[in-house]
């Protein structure tokens, strides 16, 4: 018993060793539950037990073994249950779309573009015809997840059986992971594995612990296996899935990053002014008045009265959506704020504006890739303002980068320097009663009385699945991923660029954001303490943006410019040599596909290029199906096969670079 006590003593001094050097966060959560046991600080609720040649946990609360049984026997059944099969124990990282013959002979002939399949489909309609997930294996299992750990006795047994390349360590309670300490030796599996622990972590953390995870080698994602220690821990795979549907290559994929950069080109070329969002303002026109942030959530009918009777009083910055119900009431906006390219949208928007009148003082504020010319019925020229987002063309002016207006919007009003915010309409939760997503009257409304709660669902959908969020004026309120992307940005910038005398008033009954003040409208009367504001400060306001905008690139952009050319040429010769090279070999091709695909993503002089970004895009869509291709036992055929797919893959990425260099060519800077 003795040699015992010393082997779990010196398993857990190595343990302190190895988590000190190579994950020290973790060390310190380790060490501080130490100190306070030492200390007496803190009552232990589990004790490390040996019987009968294994160890076991007690819960010295209930007198309950968290194995109640040989945990030895335990790890070599679960490590039993581990196959290589695709349609067990995995999560899947994408959807599965099929595509007909037919359709795809029409994405070969189409421009890239036009739909977000175009590039997508030939590829995956290649590999879903050879790779049949109910009947294919894998060779290798690359990426693992352990939910819970317990002794982790069972990741030592897994691991001699799969042998993967990264393991991903998730559990919760810090005080047992600290008794497997004794038990498991952790550097062990790191001599040949690379290894991700999220311990005791909150859902934003968990959020930064697996993307690290998930990026790292993505052409690995398209099958994540995994073990199960804890029932419970099925929240964290509805919390995975939640994380993988809101990556930007979900949500934002490489046709409309190709397409946003044509048009981005082109508002350059039309000489649009280009509105400075690299810096916090200081006393501005908008420090002295406060501002009302109209976006279009359910609480904006609710909350309309009020608005009617404040708006004289403060500057009015509203979401391009709101206008046909600020047009219905007679409210009239100061700033205007869209960044949404389709321009259906927009011009079934203001066919819905009776009164033509009711923006022509109004400021907009533009996302370079929408066609500006669009608002001509609305505004002129001098008064619209644009602001990059995904791209950095005109980057000495910065960028604001969001998953939608809202948080967008959120974000300009505190670079402008506003002392008092009141948000309104922007509840990113369903209406409590109707489970409408936007104000009555919005094009994008929509009734999600239907939707699927994330806990119940073996998928996630961004549109389709609900989930809960701390409220407002309530506990919790119910929401969608999609507005739950949107809560944590407008969080983020309230971090980022909110300072100390900014007071921000949230009047929606929707979802709590951080460091906002929780107020009803009942309580809030804006002729008490502000005057009516007049024509002068709106004048100031145009003046303020005007001057900080210009028209045309700097030096130092149109250096960037021409270094975009040579690299999307440079690229292009490195495509044409990939599509002509020799490949007998799955491994060989593999070679060549990393060794092409590390250069795609590579940006000159290690500064932003749009070329890079989109091809990580396509690469992460696309990457999992590729892995999937040379992680395959037993393919028939693989010359074939092999040639006929470095063909297609070779199609696919020269179409995106002809097509980028057609949007670099037509312009002059």
């Amino acid at each position: 018993m003795q040699n015992i006590q010393e082997q779990a003593a010196l398993t857990y001094q190595n343990n302190l060793s190895f988590f000190q050097e190579n994950f020290p966060e973790v060390y310190e959560k380790i060490d501080l539950l130490s100190h306070a046991i030492e200390t007496n600080q803190y009552k232990e609720n589990y004790s490390l037990e040996y019987k009968n040649d294994y160890f076991d946990v007690l819960d010295l609360n209930s007198s309950q073994y968290l194995y109640g049984d040989s945990s030895v026997e335990l790890a070599k059944k679960a490590a039993k249950e581990i196959n290589y099969k695709k349609n067990e124990g995995v999560i899947e990282t994408f959807y599965n779309f099929s595509f007909t013959p037919e359709a795809v002979e029409l994405a070969n002939n189409e421009d890239p573009t036009s739909s977000k399949f175009i590039l997508t489909a030939p590829i995956i309609n290649f590999t879903t015809n050879i790779l049949d997930k109910k009947t294919t294996t894998m060779k290798q299992i690359y990426k693992f997840i352990f939910f819970g750990i317990g002794l982790a006795v069972h990741l030592s047994e897994i691991d001699k059986k799969i042998n993967a390349h990264m393991y991903l360590i998730i559990e919760n309670n810090l005080e047992i992971f600290r008794l497997s300490l004794f038990v498991t030796d952790y550097s062990h599996l790191a001599k040949e594995s690379e290894l991700y622990f999220s311990i005791m972590e909150d859902d934003d953390t968990f959020k930064h612990s697996f993307e690290k995870f998930y990026h790292n080698s993505f052409i690995r994602n398209n099958y994540i296996k995994y073990s199960l220690f804890y029932p419970e821990y099925k929240a964290k795979i509805a919390s995975i899935q939640k994380f993988i549907v809101s990556q930007s290559n979900m949500t934002y994929q490489q046709d409309k990053l190709l397409l946003k950069n044509v048009k981005v080109l082109k508002t350059i070329e039309e000489e649009y002014k280009f509105f400075d969002v690299s810096k916090h303002y200081k006393n501005t026109p908008f420090s002295n008045q406060p501002v009302i942030l109209v976006a279009a959530g359910p609480s904006l009918n609710k909350e309309i009265q009020w608005l009617q009777k404040n708006a004289p009083y403060a500057i009015v910055v509203a979401l391009f959506m709101t206008l046909p119900i600020l047009d219905k009431h007679n409210i009239k906006p100061d700033v205007i704020i869209h960044v949404d390219e389709n321009m259906s949208i927009v011009d079934k928007t203001i066919e819905k504006i009776s009164n033509k009148e009711l923006t022509k003082d109004s400021l907009f504020f533009l996302a370079p890739s929408i066609e500006c010319s669009h608002f001509s019925t609305l505004t002129s020229k001098d008064k619209i303002f644009v602001f990059e987002d995904r791209t950095r063309y005109r980057f000495d002016k910065g960028f604001i980068e969001a998953f939608s207006v809202g948080e967008v919007s959120y974000a300009l009003t505190l670079l402008w320097d506003t002392h008092e915010i009141y948000l309104l309409g922007l509840d990113l939760a369903l209406d409590a009663e109707t489970k409408q997503t936007h104000a009555e009257g919005h094009e994008s409304a929509k009734d999600k009385s239907g939707l699927v709660d994330i806990q119940e669902s073996d998928s996630v959908s961004l549109r389709g699945s609900e989930l809960y969020v701390k409220g407002n004026f309530t506990d919790r309120v119910s929401t969608t991923p999609l507005f739950d992307m949107s809560r944590i940005m407008v969080n983020s910038f309230t971090n980022k660029y909110k300072q100390e005398y900014q007071k921000i008033y949230n009047l929606n009954n929707g979802a709590y954001f951080i460091n906002t003040v929780a107020k009803k409208s009942a309580e809030i009367n804006l002729s008490q303490t502000h005057k009516v504001k007049n024509t002068k400060l709106i004048a100031e306001i145009k003046e303020f943006c005007t001057t900080h905008a210009s028209a045309t690139m700097d030096e130092n952009e149109k250096r960037a410019f021409d270094e975009r050319v040579e690299d999307a040429l440079h690229k292009k010769e490195l495509i044409l040599n990939f599509a002509n090279q020799k490949s007998p070999s799955i491994g060989q091709f593999q070679k060549s596909f990393n060794a092409t695909a590390e250069q795609l993503i590579v940006t000159p002089s290690n500064s932003f290029n749009e070329l890079a970004q989109i091809y990580i895009i396509y690469l992460e869509n696309i990457g999992g199906y590729i892995g999937d291709f040379f992680n395959t036992s037993s393919l028939d055929n693989p010359k074939r096969n092999i040639k006929h797919f470095q063909k297609i893959i070779a199609t696919q990425f020269l179409k995106i670079v002809d097509k980028y260099l057609n949007g670099l060519k037509e312009i002059e800077v």
